[in-house]
């Protein structure tokens, strides 16, 4: 019996390769209760990173609330990083304050709530020369 041959295209590969990379980074768990975090790949040589926070799901309007969160690669902490805090505004992100990193990787600070109603935020990270880029996934939170 002669053997089989099987060609995969790179069309193909490059779907497999995609739907497996959404896969591993997809968040489980209700977004509400879950960490808010997002792990980056290496592909630049940066090492991958990940990009934790937390804050409350529900504010008073025009009243300031508590955000903290740590960025780290390889289980330690990135000290000096600026993490981006940013609000979904008509369909785009937009930045509304920054964050330092501490000698730990962690940040905290205070944001003051917008107008009534529910609005996505999330925290980012630009990445540099030694580390990627890294997103948390969104968090809506109920301003009244």
């Amino acid at each position: 019996m002669g053997m089989k041959k099987t060609i995969i295209s790179l069309s193909t590969i490059a779907i497999l390769t995609f739907c497996l990379l959404n896969v591993a980074t997809a968040s489980t768990g209700n977004p509400a209760t879950a960490p808010h975090n997002k792990i980056v790949t290496d592909v630049k040589g940066q090492q991958p990173t990940t990009l934790m926070f937390s804050c409350p799901m529900q504010a008073n309007v025009k009243e300031w609330f508590n955000v903290s969160g740590s960025l780290t690669a390889g289980g330690k902490g990135v000290s000096g990083a600026i993490i981006k805090w940013q609000e979904l505004w008509q369909g785009k992100w937009n930045t509304f304050g920054n964050f330092t990193t501490d000698s730990n990787g962690n940040f905290a600070g205070q944001i003051q709530s917008p107008a009534a109603g529910d609005v996505q935020f999330r925290v980012t990270y630009d990445g540099d020369s030694q580390y990627a880029p890294a997103v948390s996934n969104a968090v809506t939170i109920t301003f009244s």
